[in-house]
């Protein structure tokens, strides 16, 4: 990734596409992540421009608090990008953040960030906000992820950093911690532990999925 990266300008190209979610997935996380990181791929190469749907359906459906602090990311690994979704977010009067990669066990923190703004290496290769930027806790946390299921489960890459980030902020704060991903990532059940943060809403290109609650 380039040490700098400016999210205002993002080619927007394709139609969205969309599939089914998968049946019969494995139980263990592992291979869970091998299958699931393939399959975004797959999708993502299909279906570039699908940050511009989930922009357009998030703001048809999706009602923030006024001047709301909300967390974008930049997108990595065929993640679905939110960079038209946070610019759109900031013309509204939102103002923007992004996260600070920790180290191991560590949760994120979370910079000022403004489209355009010069980002630097971070600890995990991805692009973020220097050091001299000022922290913040944001009100809308908008979560990647590699699968996710109805009941607002997630499965990220495996390091823990945004389960623990939402679990510390959700002490200390309400929140709303909102999963952005392609529609192919969902199943029908996330393998989870104690350890494991839901999510409260989830949108996709193709739908704002209804959390459901445990039966």
């Amino acid at each position: 990734m380039q040490a700098v990266e400016d999210i205002s300008h993002r080619p927007m190209w394709g139609l969205p596409i969309s599939s089914p979610p998968m049946n019969n997935p494995p139980s263990d996380k592992p291979a869970l992540r091998r299958i699931m990181k393939e399959r975004r791929a797959a999708e993502t190469a299909k279906n570039p421009s699908a940050g511009v749907a989930l922009r357009d359906l998030f703001l048809k459906t999706i009602t923030l608090p006024a001047h709301a602090v909300v967390a974008g990311y930049i997108t990595s690994d065929n993640e679905i990008d939110p960079a038209p979704l946070m610019e759109a977010l900031h013309r509204q009067g939102h103002k923007l953040a992004l996260p600070v990669g920790g180290s191991k066990d560590q949760p994120l923190l979370f910079r000022h960030f403004t489209p355009g703004d010069a980002l630097v290496p971070g600890r995990h290769g991805i692009a973020e906000p220097a050091a001299t930027i000022s922290t913040i806790e944001p009100d809308v946390v908008l979560v990647p992820l590699l699968a996710f299921d109805s009941y607002g489960n997630r499965l990220g890459r495996g390091g823990g950093h945004y389960d623990r980030a939402l679990i510390l902020l959700r002490q200390r704060r309400k929140i709303l911690a909102i999963g952005l991903a392609l529609s192919v990532q969902q199943m029908p059940i996330i393998p989870t532990d104690s350890l494991d943060a839901r999510l409260d809403k989830i949108v996709t290109e193709t739908e704002a999925i209804e959390i459901l609650k445990d039966s």
